[in-house]
């Protein structure tokens, strides 16, 4: 792991293993390094501790389609949209639309 970002992640996560906002940022990092089996890992125990957490809906349904697992991909995004539709987050809903037009059609 030469990645130092990372690392200060790890270091920052075994102090606080339940923060969605350091999970979150090892996916991303992971995500970056393209790394997608940690990436999707880490992605995934976000939605354990924050079920609502919209932006890892995004980022599983675009993780899926560059792997094209379709229905997976689907199926988060879907999650995704119904979720920022709850919380009345228009713009999000758009973004989740758009990419699950670029998937299906």
């Amino acid at each position: 792991m030469s990645n130092i970002r990372l690392q200060k992640l790890v270091e920052m996560l075994e102090k606080q293993p339940h923060d969605t906002f350091l999970i979150y940022a090892m996916g991303m990092e992971y995500l970056g390094m393209g790394d997608l089996n940690w990436a999707e890992k880490y992605f995934k125990q976000v939605l354990v501790v924050d079920p609502a957490h919209v932006a890892t809906y995004y980022q599983l349904g675009m993780l899926f389609t560059q792997n094209n697992r379709e229905i997976e991909a689907q199926n988060f995004l879907e999650k995704g949209f119904e979720l920022a539709k709850q919380k009345g987050d228009v713009k999000t809903q758009n973004e989740f639309r758009s990419a699950l037009d670029e998937l299906l059609y």
